[in-house]
This record gives C-alpha cells, structure tokens and sequence, in this order.
C-alpha cells in the first residue's frame, strides 16, 4: 500500500508539472522566455538559442520539453528596437499530452545615462492536444474486473482532443555597469490576456496571470575568474518556484575556448518545499556556449523518486560583430 501511494503521489506531482508553464533550469539561458523586454540583450550580430529537458523517464515515459529561438538586434538612432520568435513544444508521451507554442517578441531598448531600459512585448498562439483514446475515465471502471476499460463508454461527451488560444507576454528590465559588477534586474508579467484553458466545452476557465522576478549579475573577479550569480523568482495565485544559485568562469586567454563553467542552482520556494539541487556544467568555444545541468531531487519525495533522472542541455550561438580588417581615411587633394 505504502508503495502504492507513493507512486500516486510521484504521478500527480508529475501531472501538476504538465499543468504549469514550461521551465528550465537554465532559465537565463533563453531570455527571451524569460523576458520579453530581453530580446536582442546580447554583444554580437544576432543570437540563435536551443534547449531540451528530459524529465523522469521512470515514470510512465518522459517529459521532454524543447525550445527553439531567434533574436536580431537593430539600431534605431542612439536607441535599439529588437526582434525575435520562439518556438516551445513540451510533451509527455506517457498520458499523450503535448503543448505547441509559437510567439513573436518585439523590444525597445534605451540607454539613460548609462542606465540601460528595455521594455518588451511577446504576441504568439499556444495549441494544447491529447489523444482521448488512451484516457480513462470514472465510467469505464467495470467494478467485477477491478479494471479500466477503454472499450466501454465513458460518459464524457463535453470533452474536445484539442484546444488553441492567442496569448501575450510583457517584459521589463533594467541594466547598469558599475565599477566592478553589472546587474540585470527584469520583471514580466506572462497570460496579460487571461486566454481559456480548459479542453471541456462547457466550462470557460482563465489562466491566471504569472509574474516574475529576476536578476542576473556579472562579477569579474580577475582576467581569470568572474561570477555569475542569479536568481528567478515566479509566482501566480498562491503558487510560487524560486530558483538562485550561479556560475563561476574561468576565462582562458588566445584560445578557441573561451571559457569553461561550473555552478549550482536551488529550486525551491517561500513557504513550500525544496525541489532540487541542480549542478551545472558548460563552456564558449568558437561563439557557442553550451550548457549541461541534472537535476537532484531533495523534495520530500525524494525517498521514492532519488533515482528519477531530469538532465537538461542548452546551446546558444551569438554572432559576431564583423568590422572590416582595414580602415582607409580619405584625403583630399589639392
């Protein structure tokens, strides 16, 4: 029985993640997921970024999660106006559930005195399927056999396969170097239209609106060593995920390798339990930065579930700024 429950427990805990918006562990290596108002908030030509997350395989398939993102910068004036489009697709195979989303970012950015201000704004659709025909439901529970039934009809006909809805996202921050560190301070503001989310026809239930709090610093210690540290806290209704911890760099010099990291990340929250403990690993060589991280469960389930694996890469490529290799000052003859 105690294992039974267990298992009941580890399932639902893993539905209510399917519920939730997609996350990563590596939240700052997609900032435009993170923020809109961060798109285009890179030193190079443009920024192509990918991430997996391949979630507890154990239990019944896994969740995998995908993540696919472009953004390009353009200089308006002395200002900048950003663009990018983002591309998610989560799946969880093992109960036939798999969300699309496809967004559009925008942002404006402006430098005040050195202070840098970026407001940004993410349009896009959000498809959510399943296939109704490996479910189960109460009235297909035949009692005598102590079993489900899919044959057997389940009294649900106020249930669609499919649902779709246009969304927006809105996202701030706020950046300035000082004399040996630069934060980067950003709030958003995810579902502003509150779109439907319910696969019953009948019902109109709203997304609530989700909000977040980030900050990222950079802390150069020597030309050898820098820091990175970093905190993200999310929360809507009574429900909050927090995630802090960071990286440190070693930066090598006249190398194709331009730096290799190590770090560690906490998930947990205000007022409820810990999640994981999520040591990082990753390195720059030739303009791309990859990223590897695994999830430790330390959660109160975690006596059932040690042995549950979430391992997540990242890759991000940034182009470089190509100036020309010489410079010929025009002179006037006479």
């Amino acid at each position: 029985m105690k294992a039974i429950l267990t298992s009941i427990l580890v399932l639902c805990f893993s539905l209510a993640i399917i519920a939730q918006d997609i996350h990563l562990t590596q939240f700052y290596t997609n900032q435009q997921n993170l923020n809109p108002g961060m798109v285009g908030m890179y030193d190079g030509a443009y920024r192509a970024v990918g991430n997996y997350r391949h979630q507890w395989p154990e239990i019944n398939k896994a969740i995998t999660t995908g993540y696919i993102g472009f953004d390009k910068k353009f200089f308006f004036f002395k200002d900048e106006i950003d663009a990018g489009i983002l591309i998610a697709n989560d799946n969880y195979s093992g109960f036939s559930l798999n969300t699309l989303k496809i967004f559009v970012t925008g942002a404006y950015k402006k430098v005040i005195k050195g202070h840098e201000v970026r407001a940004g704004i993410q349009l896009g659709a959000v498809v959510k399927s399943t296939d109704l025909s490996v479910q189960t439901f109460p009235d297909q529970w035949v009692y005598q056999d102590g079993i489900f039934d899919p044959n057997v009809y389940n009294g649900e006909d106020n249930i669609k396969a499919s649902q779709a809805f246009f969304d927006m996202n809105l996202g701030f921050a706020w950046s300035h170097k000082f004399k040996k560190f630069k934060p980067t301070v950003g709030f958003s503001i995810f579902h502003v239209t509150r779109p439907k989310d319910t696969y019953f026809t009948t019902q109109t239930e709203r997304l609530r609106t989700r909000q977040s709090v980030h900050v990222l610093v950079d802390v150069p210690i020597n030309k050898t060593f820098s820091a990175e540290p970093q905190f993200l806290y999310m929360w809507t209704t009574k429900v909050s995920d927090m995630v802090l911890g960071g990286n440190v760099k070693y930066h090598f010099q006249k190398s194709m390798v331009k730096h290799v990291y190590l770090g560690i990340l906490y998930r947990g929250g205000f007022g409820r339990n810990s999640d994981a403990v999520a040591p990082v690993i990753g390195m720059n060589i030739k303009n791309f930065d990859v990223g590897l991280s695994y999830d430790l469960n330390v959660s109160k389930l975690s006596a059932q579930s040690s042995q549950k694996t979430t391992f997540e890469l990242s890759l991000v490529y940034t182009a470089p700024l190509f100036s020309p290799k010489s410079v010929a000052i025009p002179c006037d003859r006479y």
